[in-house]
């Protein structure tokens, strides 16, 4: 029964991942720069760092697994991320050297960031 809980929560929170990616996305609009996509890979990683720092002594429920790997797999995007690096690298060498470097630097602040935040109240260091 317990596994069928966890395989709920990771879908239900997979989706309402995924359809707040779609909205971001869609807000974001259409430029020569994938702005929405690095945001949500930002703010996913942010969040999945506070998840997984607040859950780190604790047991595993199903609000970890809708949070962290539904809601936060289902809202950040690697798949769209490589989509719009090749189309970078199709026309501009510099904004996709931009695009890996901008997700790669301030994705893994942001996830140090989020982990940090309960590192800190545990008194754990990293």
């Amino acid at each position: 029964m317990e596994r069928f809980k966890n395989i709920f929560a990771v879908g239900f929170g997979g989706a309402a991942g995924a359809i707040l990616r779609y909205c971001v996305i869609s807000s974001a609009g259409h430029t020569f720069f994938p702005l929405g996509t690095l945001l949500i890979n930002i703010v996913g990683s942010f969040l999945l760092g506070m998840i997984n720092g607040y859950f780190a002594s604790k047991k595993k429920s199903f609000v970890f697994f809708a949070l962290g790997s539904g809601f936060c797999g289902g809202f950040t995007t690697m798949s769209t991320f490589s989509q719009e690096v090749v189309n970078l690298l199709q026309t501009s060498l510099p904004l996709a050297g931009m695009y890996l470097g901008a997700t790669l630097l301030f994705g893994l602040a942001a996830g140090f960031l989020g982990l940090g935040l309960f590192e800190k109240r545990r008194g754990e260091t990293l």
